[in-house]
């Protein structure tokens, strides 16, 4: 569709105005005029693109222009301008070229075309002559995500969608703003990486953080490497990594699992036995079963994961053992900053307390020794067995180990030792401990030195670690 608007103004002389100075000049009396022949400052959009005898040659000019441009672009555009020719002086303004006028009139000429801007959840992001292309792109994004589920033979597509709402308004813009299915794949496409800070707060950790942010710990701890992870202070500027992209593809698929079903620990009394130590009647044997998950990803990343059925293939054997419920002697107690009979080892407190992170959640079962349950003398009989040093079984024996330290001075991986009745933890930092609890939870959990609770049992801590 071409469309041309020209509008024609020739200021305070007329067209007939010059026949009227020709006759004069023919007659003698204005002879004097003609070193005052006008010429026409064209002018197209306000803009000054030169001198032209006539505004007729002038329009010539600009039609040719015009023509080629629409012949450039399609029937699809059109020329949106206001053209103005002002009379001027012939001696101060000298004619422009037909090549120098092209030119200029080139450079300030307009081409337009009807186009529909592209928005993502409201926000204007590009323009495209057609919507079918943004729904071939759409669509090609979420054939990739379907191709990466049917690559894995576990997965069973369910369905794709994209997370964000695209509309689109019909607007007339420039030739230049337009982008196609290349540069609009690019622009969904593309994904920014800004980094944010966090200001810490009283109690926490960089786990605590990274839980709370839903990122994984590898990645907060490489953004703050400059850092000692272990101590974190309120007010600690931390940085996150937080990706980005434009367009999002949900999609959410079917996939089965075999997995193992813990077993069960029966712990039976015999007095005869010393406290701390056990026997095995019967050792258990894990179960088998098949879990179905629905999966929900994002761009290819899992946002949750459900589960669907369970069918038991395989039933798991208890454990049974016999625990020993005599008394023993008494240790002798270090005096603060002495050394006991235990071997102090070598290795990083954040070490011991990244293993320790890993059995949150493990259930508690009173004389169990771990991996598929503890009691609390247990859990850190169990994790620091990984580190090579093996402490007396019961809470109260390993309020004697290693060296005492004051509750100052606490550093993750130090034994945090309480009474009424015996109880251990491992210290993590800033105020909190990882331990077996016996309480309404049952579990490996996390909780707060500072606490009315654990500040009223506590008797001292001890460090195993050089």
């Amino acid at each position: 569709m071409k469309r041309i608007m020209a509008v024609l103004l020739l200021g305070i002389i007329s067209l007939t105005c010059l026949t009227g100075f020709a006759q004069a000049e023919q007659k003698g009396s204005l002879f004097t005029y003609k070193a005052s022949a006008s010429v026409f400052t064209m002018m197209i959009n306000g803009q000054e693109v030169g001198t032209v005898k006539s505004a007729a040659k002038g329009l010539a000019v600009y039609d040719k222009v015009v023509e080629r441009l629409l012949n450039i672009h399609s029937n699809k555009v059109f020329v949106d301008c206001d053209v103005v020719f002002k009379e001027a002086k012939y001696n101060t303004k000298p004619v422009s070229s037909a090549n120098e006028l092209a030119h200029a009139i080139e450079q300030v000429i307009v081409v337009k075309t009807n186009a529909y801007a592209v928005l993502v959840d409201g926000e204007k992001v590009c323009y495209v002559e057609d919507t079918g292309i943004v729904q071939e792109v759409l669509d090609e994004l979420k054939n990739t995500q379907v191709q990466k589920i049917q690559q894995d033979e576990k997965g069973e597509l369910q369905e794709t969608h994209i997370k964000e709402n695209i509309t689109y308004q019909p607007e007339t813009v420039t030739v230049s703003q337009m982008v196609d299915k290349q540069a609009l794949m690019a622009i969904f496409t593309q994904g920014t990486e800004e980094v944010q800070e966090y200001e810490a707060k009283a109690g926490d950790t960089l786990w605590s953080i990274a839980r709370a942010h839903k990122i994984p710990f590898s990645v907060l701890k490489e953004a703050n490497a400059d850092r000692n992870i272990d101590m974190i202070h309120p007010g600690d500027k931390i940085r996150l990594t937080v990706e980005k992209q434009l367009v999002t593809v949900v999609a959410t698929e079917k996939q089965t699992e075999i997995k193992d079903i813990p077993y069960e620990t029966e712990v039976r009394q015999d007095n005869s036995l010393e406290r701390g130590r056990t026997k095995v009647l019967k050792e258990g044997k894990k179960g088998k079963k098949e879990v179905t998950y629905l999966i929900t990803t994002e761009n290819g990343k899992v946002t949750s994961r459900e589960v669907l059925e369970e069918k038991v293939l395989e039933e798991p054997v208890k454990r049974v053992e016999v625990k020993g419920t005599k008394v023993p002697p008494q240790p002798s107690r270090s005096k603060p900053g002495q050394s006991s009979g235990a071997v102090i080892g070598s290795g990083k407190g954040s070490d011991v307390v990244a293993y320790a992170m890993k059995f949150l959640g493990v259930r508690y079962v009173y004389g169990a020794n771990g991996p598929n349950a503890f009691d609390c003398s247990g859990f850190t009989c169990y994790v620091y067995r990984k580190f090579g040093i093996n402490l007396p079984r019961t809470a109260v024996s390993q309020r004697s180990v290693g060296v005492a330290v004051s509750k100052n001075n606490l550093a993750p991986g130090d034994i945090l030792c309480f009474g009424n009745p015996g109880h251990v933890g491992i210290y993590i930092g800033n105020g909190q401990f990882i331990h077996a609890s016996s309480g309404s939870r049952m579990r490996v959990v996390i909780d707060n030195l500072s606490s009315k609770h654990y500040q009223k049992r506590y008797v001292c801590a001890r460090r195993v670690l050089k």
